[in-house]
C-alpha cells in the first residue's frame, strides 16, 4: 500500500503549474507548517450539484465513503513538510458529513446504472445507481514545500511471487524507496516490488474514471487524476519505483491527466485515452486498462482544502 505513493514524487511537482496557478519560489521545508485558514471567507459548501452529468452511464463504483459502506485499502500521503488531515498513511481513512449533501431526491429518465462486477458485459447491469451522498473524503494541508501529497487506492492484483533466496527468479532487481521525511514526520517504509503481479480485474470495456469533487475558497485547484499498469506501478517490478535522480528512465511514471476543482461538487469524467505520461520515467505506449493496479487523485505543491467522494470507472450503456 505504501509502496503506491512512491519513492520518486517529481512528477507531482508539475501539478501546479498544470493547473493554472504560479505558486511563487519553492520555500525551503525547513520546519513543519501548520494548517491554516485560506480564506478570509468561510467557506459555504456546495451549491446544487448537476446531478444529471452521469445519466446514461454505467459505473462501477470503488467507494461511495459513506458510513457503513466505505472500504479499507486506500491510502493518503505527502511530503510531510506540512500538518495535513487525514494525516498520512493513517487506515481507515475516516470521512466527513458533506454539508446539506450532495443529489438527495435528484430522479432522472435515464439514471445512471451500477455494476456489481468490472467483466459485466455492455448494457447489462440492471441496478440503478445511488447519486444520493452524505459523507466524502476532506484533506486539508499547511503549504505543502516539496511535492505535495496522494490520495488514491490500490485494485485488486494476482500473481505476485514470494521473492525466494533459493530461486533468483522470483527476485526482483529494484528496492523500495526509502521512507518520506521531512520537518513534520518520518513515513513508513515502502511495500518492496515483486515479479509476477497481474491485475485481478479487468477494465478494458470501461471507458475511463468517474469521482466527485470540490475545493474550499482559496484553496488550490489543480489535481491529477493518476493510474497506473502492471508496466508503471511500483510494486510490480517492470519499472523502478527508486531510479536515479540522474538518470529516471526507468521510473514509474504513471498515466494521468489534470483537472480544476470548482467550488461547487462536480462529477468529472476522466477518459482513458486522454491520460498521459509525465515524460520524466519508463514510457509506454498507452496504458493497459486490463491490467490496472492502481488508482488515486494527486495534489502538488500548495495549501489544500479538498473534498472527494464516489469514486470509481464509468462508461456508455452502449
Amino acid at each position: 500500500m505504501r509502496a503506491a505513493f512512491g519513492a520518486v514524487l517529481a512528477g507531482l511537482v508539475l501539478s501546479v503549474a498544470c493547473g493554472g496557478e504560479d505558486a511563487g519560489p519553492r520555500p525551503e521545508p525547513t520546519y513543519c507548517r501548520a494548517i491554516e485558514p485560506l480564506s478570509d471567507v468561510a467557506d459555504p459548501g456546495s451549491r446544487a450539484a448537476d446531478c444529471s452529468v452521469l445519466d446514461g452511464l454505467e459505473i462501477f463504483l470503488l467507494d461511495d465513503f459513506e458510513p457503513g459502506t466505505s472500504r479499507t485499502g486506500w491510502y493518503i500521503n505527502n511530503d510531510r513538510t506540512a500538518e495535513q488531515e487525514p494525516a498520512p498513511e493513517i487506515d481507515p481513512i475516516p470521512t466527513e458529513p458533506i454539508p446539506g449533501g450532495r443529489c438527495r431526491g435528484y430522479e432522472s429518465a435515464d439514471p445512471p446504472m451500477r455494476c456489481r462486477d468490472p467483466e459485466a458485459k455492455r448494457g447489462e447491469c440492471d441496478e440503478v445507481a445511488e447519486l444520493a451522498s452524505d459523507h466524502a473524503v476532506h484533506i486539508r494541508s499547511g503549504f505543502l514545500s516539496n511535492d505535495g501529497g496522494v490520495f488514491g487506492r490500490t485494485l485488486p492484483r494476482e500473481g505476485c511471487l514470494a521473492p525466494d533466496e533459493d530461486d533468483p527468479s522470483s527476485l526482483c532487481p529494484y528496492r523500495p524507496g526509502p521512507p518520506e521525511v521531512g520537518p513534520c514526520s518520518f513515513g513508513e517504509a515502502h511495500s518492496p516490488p515483486l515479479k509476477g503481479c497481474n491485475a485481478a480485474q479487468d477494465f478494458s470495456d470501461w471507458d475511463g474514471v468517474v469521482f466527485w469533487a470540490r475545493k474550499a475558497p482559496g484553496s488550490y485547484t489543480g489535481v491529477r487524476v493518476r493510474m497506473s499498469d502492471v508496466n508503471t506501478d511500483e510494486s510490480s517490478c517492470v519499472c523502478n519505483s527508486f531510479t536515479d535522480q540522474n538518470d529516471t528512465s526507468d521510473g514509474c511514471d504513471k498515466f494521468g491527466s489534470y483537472v480544476n476543482l470548482e467550488t461547487d461538487f462536480r462529477a468529472f469524467l476522466v477518459p482513458f485515452r486522454e491520460m498521459q505520461q509525465e515524460g520524466w520515467g519508463l514510457s509506454m505506449p498507452q496504458l493497459d486498462t486490463s491490467e490496472l493496479l492502481s488508482v488515486g487523485v494527486g495534489y502538488g505543491r500548495g495549501s489544500w482544502d479538498i473534498w472527494i467522494d464516489d469514486m470509481g470507472f464509468y462508461r456508455s450503456k452502449r
